[in-house]
């Protein structure tokens, strides 16, 4: 029976799985301040999912691909079509999730049922409800053993409690909930691997190493952004709508060239080890993991950017961020030693998505799915983007649903 072995699944494979979505969530996790991330865009049996779980998935293709447009490497219709791609393979795989977590409960409650039928057969003196609390109980210790782990694991990758729970205030959200949802995300995958497992075997060296020969364009590293910029903290502003206000009056002031650059981040920057470089970030400061991820999102959204150009101003659930690409290094090729491992799990993720995909298939017929919105809103779409005002600063939201572009003075 699926149910006989959960818990033995769980103590392998909970704690890394739950460490690895925690990683993703707190750099993504959208804002649920804007009103449309309430909305249901599908009904799954008992369930739904949320216009903010498919933005958390979509958003960060919406700025490049709307990069992409604005400097010519694609027309509108090409970056819309695109975008309507992305987002119904985002849907889809959530409704996936959703139902497939619909199916684990199931399973779940079905194998508590077992167990208690065990006991009773073996002559246990205790009623059926006595039998059943103890099960839980116990079941709910040994799960409840790996998430204390994982609060371990999330706050000294945040570094620390502080910081952690300021991320999570600032995308609206308590510790609760995130929790709430790196547990259903467990629970669901522990479930798929104990019944998949079989039908998704390991690909093995050879394949590996012949899939490394065969895609050399996937193993160049990507040559290093060089840029400037200008930092305004939240929380030495007021607020985010002071930050938002300073970062539009300096981007004005940039556009206008009554200042350069590096004199304006000496002026206004509040991130005093780059301020002091006039705003300079090579990569090659000195070694600080945890300012080198806080830059990360900065870097990747330059790299669409034409040099020595002012790019739209970046928001963060930290403040603003103004910034000029200088130049992109070489790319380098990745020894194979380094990304082996990588391979091996591309590899295993794609024999694993051929398995869920035939296991939704044989289970969907039971759920009723109601798609609510197929398609991503009107005014997100490339086209409506390129028709705003030029001349004014756009500021790309990279804590809130769809990044959205706002005016100077709006809100």
């Amino acid at each position: 029976m699926v149910g006989e072995n959960f818990l033995k699944m769980a103590s392998v494979l909970l704690f890394p799985l739950l460490a690895a979505s925690a990683g993703e969530g707190v750099r993504e996790m959208p804002s649920l301040a804007d009103p449309m991330a309430a909305e249901t865009v599908a009904v799954v049996g008992s369930g739904r999912v949320g216009a903010d779980q498919v933005f958390e998935l979509w958003t960060p293709i919406w700025y490049e691909t709307l990069a992409k447009v604005r400097n010519g490497k694609l027309d509108a219709g090409q970056g819309d079509a695109q975008l309507t791609r992305e987002w119904r393979r985002a849907l889809n795989a959530l409704i996936k999730d959703e139902l497939f977590f619909q199916e684990a409960e199931r399973e779940h409650h079905s194998a508590i049922n077992g167990m208690v039928e065990n006991f009773i057969a073996q002559g246990d003196p205790r009623s059926r409800n006595q039998i059943t609390a103890y099960i839980r109980q116990r079941m709910n210790q040994e799960m409840e053993r790996y998430f204390r782990q994982l609060n371990s694991e999330l706050v000294r990758e945040s570094g620390g409690m502080v910081k952690l729970r300021r991320v999570l205030e600032e995308r609206r959200l308590t510790f609760m909930e995130w929790q709430h949802r790196l547990r259903k995300k467990a629970f669901t995958q522990t479930y798929l691997r104990e019944i998949l497992h079989p039908r998704a075997p390991d690909p093995g060296p050879r394949r590996v190493q012949e899939y490394y020969a065969g895609h050399p364009d996937e193993f160049r590293r990507s040559g290093l952004v060089r840029f400037r910029h200008i930092f305004f903290a939240n929380t030495k502003r007021g607020g985010t709508e002071a930050a938002r206000r300073a970062a539009v009056e300096a981007w004005q002031e940039l556009d206008a060239e009554e200042i350069d650059f590096e004199a304006a981040a000496r002026k206004y920057s509040d991130d005093p080890p780059s301020r002091e470089r006039g705003g300079l970030e090579t990569g090659e400061e000195a070694d600080d993991p945890e300012r080198e991820a806080w830059l990360a999102d900065i870097r990747a959204a330059l790299r669409e950017e034409v040099p020595e150009t002012l790019a739209p101003i970046l928001e963060s659930p930290f403040g603003c961020h103004l910034a000029k690409l200088i130049s992109i290094g070489q790319d380098r090729k990745i020894p194979f030693n380094e990304v082996s491992r990588d391979i091996e799990r591309k590899l295993q993720a794609e024999v694993w998505e051929e398995a869920t995909d035939r296991y939704f298939e044989s289970i969907r017929r039971k759920t009723d799915i109601r798609v609510l919105m197929a398609d991503f809103p009107a005014w997100l779409s490339c086209a409506a983007q390129a028709g705003m005002d030029a001349g004014q600063p756009r500021i790309y939201r990279t804590d809130s649903p769809g990044m959205r572009a706002i005016e100077p003075g709006s809100r």
